[in-house]
């Protein structure tokens, strides 16, 4: 048995040379760690009669009255309280912009319809899905409009020339 230990060793040793070094500087640290222990362990106490007496402090039950209500309505959580404001739900459109195709000088909206299946085309005059009118349609944008105000919609920003 002690053959096959000390073979295996002679046969990994080239391959563990490398890490000489660094075994040399564990056990080092761990002479040290040790040596530290032992020095503390057996030097004298500075006073013997010395007794420790730690107790476990005896807190008051808790009391959550009316100030709770008073600290938890106070501007200083989360950075101040948001303002509670009716929110408009805006109706859900039933088309969305995909593109624009231009057919000799004039220009027709590709809209996509809300069930994401179907293309149409939109010209200049025509009623969209959910009742707004087009007013225009350019290139890579669509006017229309929405309960008396004019919108425009742009597939991608100006080039800056």
């Amino acid at each position: 048995m002690i053959q096959q230990v000390l073979a295996k060793v002679r046969l990994r040793l080239p391959d563990a040379k490398a890490f000489l070094p660094h075994a040399a500087a564990l056990m080092i640290f761990a002479f040290i760690g040790w040596m530290n222990g032992f020095f503390q362990a057996t030097r004298t106490i500075d006073n013997p009669n010395l007794k420790e007496t730690w107790s476990v402090p005896n807190w008051a039950p808790a009391y959550i009255g009316p100030e709770r209500a008073m600290l938890s309505a106070l501007d200083i959580w989360e950075g101040g309280k948001k303002p509670q404001s009716a929110v408009k739900e805006a109706p859900k459109q039933a088309w969305k912009l995909i593109g624009t195709v231009q057919a000799g000088k004039s220009y027709a909206a590709v809209i996509l319809l809300s069930d994401g299946k179907r293309v149409q085309r939109a010209a200049a005059g025509d009623v969209l899905p959910n009742g707004e009118k087009v007013l225009a349609v350019g290139h890579g944008s669509l006017q229309i409009d929405v309960s008396g105000t004019q919108q425009e919609i742009k597939l991608f920003k100006p080039e800056k020339k």
